[in-house]
């Protein structure tokens, strides 16, 4: 942390006409969340955590080029730990109706796994997204590759091949797999409006790690928004996934989740999000009679966030989750949340 905090620093205390000159911007972001359990089997910390510190660099390079450079220090069991995000070359004006990124970067799959998770619209990752993708997202070193298809309708391909050596949060350098990280997204928007609009995507991600474990992942991701100038009227997320996972004794599992968002904007500060969650392990097996287990997991959350500007962000919530096997409930949590982010310096756009 201490290293985190010099660096900043002397970050910061750059001449600001260089920074000026060059076109460097900077963000700064904290975000910090309390959990306090309300039942007897609730996971909650009940404390404040310092959830993550994030900074983040990025601007053109040159006339072809831009950078981007993105470090965080997290609240991992306790202890602080600083690492590399993003660290990543990219462009839009080296190939028509294309964009490229090289280094390390968020797969750009499904909807949250790109996007840093202090801009996420709801506190916590859903079941599906923290048991595939990680509680945070995964990112990986390698190139991705994205081209505008020339149809009649918007039509955007995006391909990437990373190295693989390890998936998702990990401070190892992992090992080299057998077949490396790859994806794919297609998506399509259909514009309502100059501040309506439907997005819908589809992701596939494949990988075979040095112990022949494969594992192939397939999504779909719907996005809705209905605005009136800058104020959020009604927005709806959802992301449904489906992962095959195979041993070197070809031994199969599979699992399925999804979630859906709604969120409505009472007024151009105040949000109110409901969020249900669904997961199931289609392999469970009973470890006596190897017969499968009927089992899912729901959830549920309703928050409320005030956005005082742009840069401040509180969020309130409430949720609810449990699990069942066979007809009976085998555990439950219940919990009262809050969430406090806010930006210093720039604020990147936002994609839809």
């Amino acid at each position: 942390m201490r290293n985190l905090i010099l660096v900043t620093l002397s970050l910061l205390s750059l001449p600001i006409q260089a920074m000026d000159t060059s076109g460097l911007e900077v963000s700064l972001s904290g975000d910090m969340v309390y959990s306090q359990g309300l039942n007897e089997t609730s996971g909650a910390n009940e404390k404040l955590k310092m959830r993550g510190a994030e900074m983040s660099f990025f601007a053109p390079i040159d006339h072809r080029f831009d950078g981007n450079l993105t470090a965080a220090a997290h609240d991992e069991n306790g202890e602080t730990v600083f690492e590399l995000h993003e660290l990543y070359l990219a462009s839009t004006k080296m190939i028509p109706r294309s964009r490229f990124k090289i280094g390390q970067y968020f797969l750009g799959i499904g909807r949250i796994n790109h996007i840093h998770q202090h801009d996420w619209p709801f506190i916590e990752a859903p079941k599906v997204h923290e048991t595939f993708l990680d509680e945070e997202g995964v990112f990986d070193a390698g190139v991705e590759y994205g081209y505008l298809l020339p149809t009649d309708f918007y039509l955007d391909l995006t391909v990437g091949l990373t190295s693989g050596h390890r998936f998702g949060h990990a401070h190892t350098s992992g090992s080299k797999p057998l077949v490396p990280t790859h994806y794919l997204k297609l998506a399509t928007f259909n514009e309502f409006s100059s501040t309506n609009g439907l997005l819908f995507s589809l992701s596939y991600l494949g990988r075979t790690d040095e112990q022949k474990n494969q594992t192939k992942l397939t999504g779909a991701e719907i996005v809705a928004k209905w605005r009136e100038g800058k104020r959020l009227i009604y927005q709806i997320i959802s992301e449904a996934w489906f992962r095959t996972q195979k041993d070197r004794l070809e031994s199969v599992s599979e699992q399925v989740g999804l979630y859906v968002f709604n969120q409505y904007g009472f007024s151009s500060d105040f949000l109110l999000g409901l969020r249900l969650d669904a997961f199931k392990d289609l392999s469970k097996r009973n470890a006596i009679t190897n017969k499968k287990i009927n089992n899912i997991d729901y959830g549920s959350s309703l928050e409320l966030t005030w956005n005082s500007s742009e840069f401040v962000k509180t969020r309130l919530g409430l949720s609810h989750s449990f699990t069942r096997e066979e007809g009976l409930t085998s555990g439950k949590d219940t919990k009262a949340m809050a969430q406090f982010v806010f930006i210093l310096g720039a604020h990147p756009a936002h994609s839809f």
